[in-house]
């Protein structure tokens, strides 16, 4: 069974995704924040994370950027949700860029693709920003 770690500030987002996840099969951990999900992807190894752009403390891209720096969890791929368009990265920080909100069947599919778990018909490149 695949983890998941999701990272919102919001627990009106964070709750019912988490519950959509686990209803789809996945171990779901959740973090409010890039610095708490920092500190969990360390601890946990998640096979994957799905992180809001804006939080408080340590943003998306922030994560993104303290993730891809460390050996640890570097190749860990990252589903970056966001109301806005975030600035394009100088080097790709996360995987694939979702506009939030986004249905849950594209956000189940995108990771289902990311994780080497099913085949949607498109290869895992033709889904990165």
């Amino acid at each position: 069974m695949a983890t998941i770690l999701l990272v919102d500030d919001d627990p009106n987002i964070l709750r019912p995704l988490r519950l959509l996840l686990e209803r789809e099969g996945y171990s779901v951990l959740t973090a409010p924040d890039g610095q708490a999900a920092l500190a969990a992807a360390v601890v946990e190894s998640p096979n994957l994370i799905v992180t809001d752009w804006m939080m408080p403390r340590l943003d998306g891209v922030g994560l993104c950027r303290e993730l891809r720096d460390d050996a640890a969890t570097a190749d860990i791929p990252v589903v970056m949700l966001s109301a806005a368009s975030p600035p394009p990265p100088v080097e790709p920080l996360w995987d694939v860029l979702l506009p939030k909100p986004t249905p849950i069947a594209r956000l189940t599919e995108v990771i289902c693709t990311l994780l080497r778990g099913c085949d949607s018909g498109a290869p895992a490149h033709a889904l990165k920003r």
